[in-house]
């Protein structure tokens, strides 16, 4: 596959001196043409889903050879949902390849490309082919990431300059993105709505202004409300399917949805220096008739894994929801490691069905995070305080459970009234006892609560503890239409 040609004609520009170096740079930089059609194509959240490369190789290739100017952008969230790609060693090589393969003009970072941590990444990083582009990282010395600057100007095979800045999402609660909190030590991260503000003086230097986000749909619109200078937003991190894509205060704001099942396509008319006409939309990839043969061979070489192919138990049934599955992921961990209560955050499920024969590749692609079991004693007041915590992040149960059960009691404007615990016998729990209680290293990292006891490190994830659960043949038929985390009166996203 030939790239376009194409040359990166600034790197990151400091700042402080923004506004003076982008416009006395554009003295080198090659005349813009009198009119020009610029096409995007971009990609986001693939999470590992590689299947569809071959054919979006082959649409890039055509849409490269067809006369336009032809910019490929991917918006973050490479890795982490298929074990061939997150047991790879090292981590993520197959998705490196397969970028580099595909000519890769910029990426944004998102979260789950820290979850295999920063020496990981930066391993990544300076092998891919590609700059990355992120505003709202701040490194500290010895934590730099290679090829990563806040923004990019690029220019087209016919001379359109095109700036990129990029943007990474952070919680509110802890001002890091959504990953384990270890794995970004070494990292500042500033709000990036407020950070994308200061990237306004690019908008002189170029004839393009893009941002390449990875903050999710909503947040994408926010920014175009209050940043018209924008010629587009290439999203990601929501998953949203927006197609066509939106024009929000005259900004075109795009998402791709997620696990490559569509390729975004954005096209800008380019007259005298700025953007005249723009529109986007989504290419349904399976669709798509062909495929790059070098491509296919490398996805097929990576998939070669007969480990992951292995069924663990076959099941009387599917086993279906974030109920049935949360119940079933922390009764394993509960029983694998002899613990009296174990919680599940809803967003360490990454499935939503386990098909009757269970395989390793289903446990790792259900559980991909690497997560360690965290054993911390508490008590039920303890238990109220992190149960809390989780329901207050969106107003809705987040917490799967095993060896109780609880409900929270809240008023019509969703505010906390109580949380009730129940045993497995459904007497209420004691009060005046500390139990042992199992949590995902991530959500005992990332979660506010009231624990007396700093908590120890079980050495194990939270995958193998399911896969030796599973080993033990246990009674999968209880899996069905289990629940053991309520809302009374139930709440806006309830499941029943």
């Amino acid at each position: 596959m030939k790239r376009a040609k194409r040359r990166l004609i600034v790197s990151l520009l400091p700042l402080l001196l923004l506004a003076g170096l982008a416009c006395s740079s554009c003295a080198s930089l090659p005349r813009a043409p009198e009119e020009a059609r610029v096409v995007i194509l971009h990609f986001n959240d693939v999470h590992g889903k590689i299947d569809n490369f071959a054919k979006v190789a082959a649409r890039v290739d055509a849409e490269r050879r067809g006369g336009a100017d032809v910019l490929l952008l991917c918006a973050g969230d490479n890795f982490t949902g298929n074990p061939i790609i997150d047991q790879y060693q090292p981590p993520g090589e197959p998705m490196l390849e397969l970028l580099n393969r595909l000519g890769v003009d910029l990426l944004t970072l998102g979260n789950h490309e820290f979850d295999f941590g920063l020496e990981n990444l930066k391993r990544f990083a300076a092998r891919v082919r590609f700059p990355i582009v992120s505003a709202n990282i701040h490194p500290r010395p010895g934590s730099e990431i290679p090829n990563m600057t806040p923004s990019r100007l690029l220019t087209t095979r016919s001379g359109v300059r095109v700036a990129v800045f990029g943007l990474i999402q952070i919680e509110p609660g802890n001002g890091l993105p959504s990953t384990h909190p270890d794995r970004v030590k070494g990292l500042d991260f500033s709000e990036p709505l407020k950070k994308a503000l200061e990237m306004k003086p690019l908008r002189r230097g170029a004839d393009v202004l893009l941002a390449l986000s990875h903050m999710g749909f909503e947040d994408d619109v926010k920014l175009a409300k209050s940043m018209p200078e924008l010629d587009a937003i290439i999203g990601g991190h929501s998953h949203t399917r927006v197609d066509p894509a939106e024009t929000v205060n005259g900004v075109l704001v795009a998402q791709a949805g997620s696990d490559l099942r569509y390729l975004g396509r954005v096209e800008l008319l380019v007259r005298g220096g700025r953007v005249v006409e723009k529109k986007g939309g989504l290419i349904d990839v399976k669709e798509l008739k062909d495929d790059d043969p070098e491509v296919k061979a490398m996805i097929e070489r990576f998939n070669d894994n007969p480990a992951f192919s292995r069924v663990i138990v076959t099941a009387p049934f599917a086993i279906t929801g974030k109920d049935a599955l949360g119940c079933l992921m922390t009764d394993a961990m509960r029983a694998a490691h002899g613990l009296d209560v174990a919680f599940q955050n809803e967003g360490g499920i990454r499935l939503r069905r386990l098909n009757e024969d269970i395989t390793v590749k289903d446990v790792f692609t259900l559980d991909p995070f690497g997560n360690e079991v965290i054993e911390i004693a508490m008590n039920a007041g303890e238990m109220r305080s992190l149960i809390r915590d989780s329901f207050l992040k969106g107003n809705e149960i987040d917490l799967q459970v095993s060896g109780i059960s609880y409900t929270v009691r809240t008023d019509k404007e969703l505010r906390i009234q109580g949380i009730d615990l129940r045993g497995p016998d459904g007497a209420a729990l004691a009060e005046d006892r500390d139990f042992r209680v199992g949590l995902s290293s991530y959500v005992a990292s990332s979660y506010e609560f009231k624990h007396r006891d700093p908590g120890r490190s079980l050495a194990a994830t939270t995958a193998a503890a399911l896969i030796r659960f599973l080993e033990g043949k246990p009674d999968l038929s209880v899996y069905r239409d289990i629940r053991r985390a309520f809302q009374d009166p139930p709440g806006r996203n309830d499941r029943y």
